[in-house]
């Protein structure tokens, strides 16, 4: 997978436990008139920043993907569905997060509830999971 940059500041918004989603937001501002929302789907293990400026979501080396399954204690034979991401920085050490799906979404919605939420003022960005076994 090619690294994902998405060049705006974003922050953790909302982490649901029982639902295990992760949402990443950027704002809309006087520079970009669409919030973006990142949607992280069956999360398994994530450490993460304050906020990110840009994003990056580049897909983990082999021994950290490894070392990151071990971490989130994902069996092995459930290992190839997820996602393993670094979100490097540049001034500290890089964040991840291990997933099924990511999606990336824009939205144009003023009304504050409905910027964080997948509606009819979405508009689908990316989609990144991991390929089906063959």
């Amino acid at each position: 997978m090619e690294p994902l940059t998405l060049r705006r500041r974003f922050r953790p918004w909302r982490y649901g436990i029982s639902h295990s989603t992760l949402l990443l937001h950027a704002h809309a501002d006087s520079s970009h008139n669409e919030h973006l929302n990142v949607i992280f789907e069956d999360v398994r293990a994530v450490k993460l920043c304050p906020s990110y400026n840009p994003l990056i979501l580049q897909s983990a080396e082999d021994d950290t993907r490894a070392n990151i399954l071990a971490f989130a204690q994902v069996p092995e034979h459930h290992q190839a569905r997820y996602l393993c991401l670094a979100l490097p920085t540049a001034d500290t050490e890089p964040g991840f997060i291990a997933c099924a799906r990511v999606t990336v979404l824009a939205n144009t919605a003023t009304d504050s509830g409905d910027a964080y939420t997948w509606n009819e003022y979405s508009r689908l960005l990316h989609q990144l999971r991991e390929p089906s076994p063959t």
